[in-house]
């Protein structure tokens, strides 16, 4: 969820701006904020930003990773047997 103002923020439960971020430990000082579906952890959207990076960046590099390294395992959709 997207928090912008006190109405939103109010509305998702946080009680107020002392909280601190699931990410960098920092207060929730400012809006815009981003409130996430696991166990209610509140982000500021920059931090959330950069942690939704990392996480695309190392599924990339776990899937494609760069020379010298090769590929682990090869994901192939298997075909299932025609129903009767």
């Amino acid at each position: 969820m997207f928090i912008l103002n006190d109405e939103h923020r109010q509305r998702a439960g946080i009680g107020s701006l002392s909280k601190r971020c699931w990410y960098c430990s920092e207060a929730l000082a400012a809006y815009p904020l981003i409130l996430s579906d696991d166990a209610g952890a509140v982000y500021h959207a920059a931090r959330a930003t950069e942690l939704a990076t990392e996480i695309l960046v190392d599924l990339y590099t776990f899937f494609r990773p760069p020379a010298p390294y090769q590929l682990l395992f090869v994901l192939t959709a298997q075909h299932a047997a025609p129903s009767p």
